[in-house]
């Protein structure tokens, strides 16, 4: 059994954006883990743990839905709590699908593979507690996040080892965009 997802690893000029960001977020009041730099990426739907022998069956299925789908201009823009600033979880990035493609992609993947899908983000940190709450919701008001225009060019399934240290993605299969 492999534990997978499909998803798209960020490049590393995006990666480097989002880590000076993740830097100054470890001065706010938040007791959280932070997602490695290696690892930030955006997950079209959650797999889980399946059998080896569907992976060329999930890569088969991945590499028709990129055929039909063009490279996709996203944008990577504001702090978002999840599920809420009440009661956080995540901290991630919002991802703004202007032209309405990364919603068709979401929808290949769950028509044709499955998965558990969430809205588009690029998750910051999970969060274990929270040291003061009016604090963070000031730094959460205050936080000035740089806008980043990012094109998706693939689709890619990924791997996750879980290990004590967190978990190590690879790439099992990649689809480009035609």
């Amino acid at each position: 059994m492999v534990r997978c997802f499909v998803g798209y690893l960020l490049p590393d000029g995006v990666k480097k954006e989002i880590v000076d960001l993740q830097n100054k977020m470890g001065e706010w009041p938040l007791l959280c883990k932070m997602v490695e730099r290696e690892n930030l990426h955006i997950n079209f739907s959650f797999l889980g743990e399946i059998d080896e022998n569907e992976i060329k069956n999930i890569s088969e299925k991945m590499d028709a839905i990129a055929r039909g789908l063009g490279k996709i201009e996203i944008e990577v823009d504001g702090l978002e709590a999840i599920p809420s600033e009440s009661y956080i979880r995540v901290l991630a990035l919002s991802v703004l699908d202007n032209r309405g493609m990364l919603k068709v992609l979401f929808e290949e993947i769950k028509k044709h593979i499955g998965g558990d899908s969430k809205p588009p983000h690029v998750t910051l940190c999970r969060v274990r507690g929270v040291k003061n709450k009016n604090e963070l919701k000031e730094k959460l008001g205050a936080a000035n996040i740089n806008h980043i225009s990012l094109t998706i060019e693939a689709i890619q399934l990924i791997k996750s080892d879980l290990n004590r240290a967190g978990p190590v993605y690879s790439i099992i299969h990649e689809s480009k965009f035609a």
